[in-house]
């Protein structure tokens, strides 16, 4: 069993021809790098960082367009943002890597290990996206609670519709949950859901057949829109391990010992 250690979680930015892209760090050791859902960021990590920061030096970037890292100059695709987690890993003189990707940023993470193999020990994709043809995504592009610009309104009752929201999904959870949960939420901005757009623009399919270093594939069981692909991607994958874990795709927020654990056991073995 892992026990949670006191940690000191450092932050920092990287300079960027284009902005600056901003991360969290904690720990000693082999680089061990996640990357996050789109509105969501590094914050969102900062409970399960103290599992894991004991056994690793942990690295969290605020993919570009999310939490403190500034907007890239266009929308980017998913191999942009993957070529952009390696320069910046580069500034940060991490050479190679356990890498861990979580919904958009386990297909950042899957392009990531396609186009630069030798520098990634092992691969964990949590949640990976994957759609059923392209109507299912052109489905998701009409739904405003997923894509689009968040909505503002003048007298600012967005901010509390958004409260209740996150405060029904939070109750059980320790109040440091919410908080975390609330403020990546309201940290949306105009351009955040192209982090959406680029994981509908890729073809995640003829790139998870290309992934050749060990792999777990993991999922929550309360993740509805991806769980039915299991074993498609777990075909796709050729050196692949499969997990399905009780819980919800934010379980590195809501149940962080039990995602900790998980990934430690994989990343050790």
């Amino acid at each position: 069993m892992i026990q949670k250690q006191p940690i000191k979680i450092k932050r920092g930015f990287v300079d960027r021809e284009w902005g600056q892209v901003h991360y969290r760090t904690a720990g000693n050791g082999p680089a061990l790098v996640l990357t996050h859902k789109t509105y969501f960021s590094s914050r969102s990590f900062m409970r399960v960082m103290p599992f894991l920061a004991p056994n690793f030096r942990v690295i969290v970037l605020d993919t570009p367009g999310q939490g403190e890292s500034e907007n890239p100059p266009t929308q980017w695709t998913i191999p942009q943002y993957a070529v952009d987690l390696f320069e910046v890993l580069d500034s940060l003189k991490v050479e190679d890597f356990y890498l861990v990707g979580n919904s958009t940023g386990a297909a950042i993470a899957c392009e990531a290990a396609v186009i630069c193999p030798s520098r990634i020990k092992k691969l964990v994709l949590f949640g990976m996206p994957r759609w059923k043809d392209d109507a299912a995504r052109q489905d998701l592009r009409q739904s405003p609670f997923f894509y689009g610009p968040p909505e503002v309104k003048e007298d600012g009752s967005h901010y509390s519709t958004n409260w209740q929201r996150v405060k029904s999904l939070c109750l059980g959870y320790p109040s440091e949950c919410f908080e975390i949960y609330f403020q990546e939420v309201i940290s949306r901005q105009k351009r955040t859901y192209e982090g959406i757009e680029a994981v509908l623009m890729y073809d995640e399919a003829s790139r998870l057949s290309l992934i050749s270093v060990p792999t777990l594939l993991m999922w929550a069981m309360e993740d509805s829109m991806f769980t039915p692909f299991i074993e498609d991607t777990a075909r796709l994958v050729r050196q692949s391990t499969t997990k399905v874990l009780h819980g919800s795709p934010l379980m590195y927020l809501r149940d962080p010992k039990a995602y900790a654990e998980t990934v430690l056991k994989y990343l050790q073995s």
